[in-house]
């Protein structure tokens, strides 16, 4: 056995180039511990299970226990002596006896000081490269180790070129009861599993990767000719061609800025942007994505915050989009406003030549121009969507973005023919992350388009293309649904709604017209943006679902709120600083009262017991009247009951008189859509409903659209300007001020 074990080893090391992250955990457990993991894929499964059995200590053999779809070849079984099979099939004809018989001898093996390792289910390698460990867990493995009393071990296997890399999670105990007899204890230990997994996952991308070297990753892992990205103007794109043109435009710039310059960048969601985008990462350049529908001051203000003194654009976008007054203000502040036809028009035959050149070795072209880039280091900057007041500058690392971006590929599945429609800006946090590199990392192909507004021919490209994937937010996925015939839906699998909260009219819509559960989620741009999200396997109606794997979480109470708390985040994926007005540019890290890397989202929260995040409000957006807290978004929801299919906000305005409630220096006032809104039906809705009367609008103003910002969020600064100043004109002065905001020692308060 002790010449096996070295064969074997020497095997794996010269042979497989096998890299192993955390292996003293397994030394340090001594005898009896399980192994959870994500499956490999069949041919690698093995590899595995041959350097755990190379670690086993004395005589004891390593069992494992697998899905029927994971044996491996019977020729396989004189390579590995030391290990003992055991199949756990859950439609064998002796239905639930059958997984008992399984667990106890699980059981009785752990007990005795031996090891096992335990994988759900096994894939195809095709899809293997797409589905990771959100496939289905079986608790009943993690209570038979609780049950015996030994530690977990969580494992993460990949592939990467031809070396084979493992990560251990350092040994922990399942904290939940152990009683194997309740399917819901099952069903958390589950649950519980696939976080230890997806933290696995984190844990092995952690500090490898840059956003330039995932590029090449994935071009090696799916195919340099495997098509990944077409957009609106009939342009596409495979691995290859888009890291060649990549490094084409990045060999230009590279020419013209220095390594760590912050470059603006103002595109829509398209191919060039991509393009440009990646470009700016081979060079080592920081791409500063600008909100273009915010426009002339913000924009002229982020670049000011920012320190950006270069901006690229498109001439044609411009000039499509009306954009000129924006280019013209960008100018007059000192900013260069370059066009990439410009650029495009003057690259050189020797140019493209050694772009293509180095595309066949792009993780060395990139490195020979000694940028030095770590994946610690910036990555990109975004701006906060200035729905409450001015938008901020958001510095995320290639850390934060790799992170975010496994972190939702442990909770959602994908296939290796799936297609996501991608309608949101590319400035915006959700649509980077989630709409532009995640595809690319996970090998799907995305389909582009520059406006999320177009409601009629969007439903149309989903059904021509046969869209499988779709985010987007509650405004856009209302207007789609309200838009489109019952049949242009029909090839969804899965649409994620964030941003904004998700009306029960709009999921309700879905389901009833296309068969479709939206399932929300939550996230900020700080955030990388996911924070939590809904998934298949775990969905509950009226939450944003469980937060993502690696995420901390710390509930400050909030005085006058029984039934919520302040939520405070730290994980990976969390930013490395805001960039603020009139401080040169330097990156202020988060920071709040539970120490330095913690950053408060500035949302009121429930967390219920099985973990699903429930938002009542932002903490800006609750009022103190007659001594209450009152939530804004609870007067929202009021409203949206009251007035189905129309857009609501409610914001609290200060007045130097007193209302007509008697309630002195303050009111609540909805600004709403609905034609002829009536206090008397919101009264009636108030009463059924079952809340307060303080909940009550003292003011009802009717509008034809509210303000809206680019990302499809309701604009409520404008809001609250536009009811101040409607109310000031009716007669009743109005001032404003901040109806609620948290202690200083709370938040990172700029």
């Amino acid at each position: 056995m002790k010449l096996w074990s070295l064969l074997v080893s020497l095997f794996l090391r010269v042979v497989l180039r096998i890299a192993v992250r955390g292996g003293e955990h397994l030394d340090g457990v001594g005898q009896g511990c399980l192994v959870i993991a994500n499956h490999p894929g069949r041919i690698r499964q093995w590899v595995l299970l041959a350097w755990l059995a190379t670690r086993q200590a004395g005589r004891q053999r390593l069992l494992c226990c697998v899905h029927p779809g994971a044996v491996w070849p019977a020729w396989l079984n004189p390579l590995l002596p030391g290990i003992l099979l055991r199949v756990a099939d859950p439609l064998d004809q002796r239905g639930e006896q059958a997984l008992t018989a399984v667990a106890a001898q699980l059981v009785q093996h752990l007990q005795s000081g031996g090891r096992a390792v335990v994988w759900p289910m096994a894939l195809p390698d095709s899809a293997v490269s797409a589905a990771r460990a959100h496939l289905k867990p079986y608790g009943w493995s993690i209570l038979a180790a609780r049950q015996a009393g030994v530690p977990i071990l969580a494992a993460c296997i990949e592939q990467t070129g031809r070396r084979v890399d493992l990560t251990l999670l350092p040994p922990c105990q399942y904290p939940g009861a152990e009683t194997p007899a309740s399917r819901h204890h099952r069903q958390l230990a589950g649950q519980w599993a696939q976080d230890r997994l997806g933290e696995a996952a984190l844990r092995h991308h952690q500090g490898r990767w840059t956003l330039w070297r995932m590029l090449c990753r994935a071009l090696r892992q799916y195919g340099r000719h495997r098509l990944v990205l077409t957009d609106a103007t009939g342009q596409s794109a495979t691995y290859g061609q888009l890291v060649t043109r990549a490094l084409i435009l990045g060999g230009v710039l590279a020419r013209r800025h220095p390594p760590g310059e912050r470059i603006g960048l103002l595109l829509p969601t398209s191919l060039a942007a991509t393009t440009t985008f990646f470009a700016l990462q081979a060079m080592g350049g920081i791409p500063a994505l600008l909100n273009f529908t915010a426009g002339p001051a913000p924009v002229c203000s982020a670049c000011r915050t920012a320190r950006i003194q270069t901006v690229y654009t498109s001439r044609l976008f411009v000039h499509k989009a009306g954009l000129t007054p924006l280019t013209n203000a960008l100018q007059e502040a000192g900013q260069a406003v370059l066009f990439l036809e410009d650029v495009r028009a003057a690259l050189r035959p020797w140019q493209l030549l050694a772009g293509w050149w180095r595309a066949w070795w792009p993780e060395r072209g990139c490195q020979g121009r000694k940028t030095g880039v770590q994946p610690g280091d910036p990555a990109v900057i975004l701006f906060t969507s200035g729905s409450e007041g001015v938008p901020k500058g958001v510095l995320l690392s290639h850390d934060n973005l790799v992170a975010n971006g496994v972190q939702v590929r442990t909770r959602i599945d994908v296939h290796p023919d799936d297609l996501l429609l991608n309608v949101l800006p590319v400035f915006h946090a959700f649509g980077l992350t989630v709409g532009t590199l995640w595809p690319l990392w996970v090998g799907i192909r995305c389909h582009a388009l520059p406006s999320p507004l177009d409601y009629h021919q969007i439903p149309e490209v989903a059904y021509t293309l046969r869209v499988t994937l779709l985010a987007g937010t509650d405004t856009f996925l209302s207007g789609y649904a309200r838009a489109a015939d019952p049949g242009d839906f029909v090839w969804l699998r899965h649409v994620v709604a964030g941003a904004e909260p998700l009306r029960e009219e709009t999921s309700r819509l879905w389901m009833e017209r296309f068969g479709v559960r939206i399932l929300e989620g939550y996230g900020t741009t700080e955030a990388s943006p996911v924070l939590a999200f809904n998934t298949p396997l775990a969905c509950r109606f009226g939450s944003v679902g469980r937060l993502v794997p690696g995420v901390e979480h710390h509930l400050e109470p909030v005085p006058g709120l029984a039934d919520g708390a302040l939520l405070a985040v730290r994980g990976p994926n969390i930013m490395l600083g805001y960039l603020l007005p009139d401080s040169d540019g330097c990156c202020h890290p988060p920071s709040s009262r539970h120490g330095a890397g913690w950053y408060s989202t500035g949302d009121v929260v429930r967390v219920d017991e099985d973990g699903f995040v429930h938002i009542l409000g932002r903490a800006r957006r609750f009022a103190k009247l007659a001594g209450e807290m009152i939530s804004l978004a609870a007067v929202e929801q009021l409203a949206a009951r009251t007035w189905p299919g129309h857009r609501h906000a409610a914001v609290a305005i200060g007045v130097d008189r007193h209302d007509a409630g008697g309630r002195k220096g303050e009111q609540l006032v909805l600004v709403t859509e609905a034609p002829h809104p009536d206090r008397r039906a919101l009264l009636a809705q108030l009463r059924a409903s079952g809340l307060g009367e303080t909940h009550l609008p003292g003011r009802l103003i009717g509008v034809e659209q509210l303000p809206l910002l680019g990302s499809g969020k309701i604009d409520l600064a404008a809001v609250q300007i536009l009811a101040a100043n409607t109310i000031q004109s009716e007669g009743g002065a109005s001032r404003h001020f901040p109806v609620f905001s948290v202690d200083e020692g709370e938040a990172f308060l700029p």
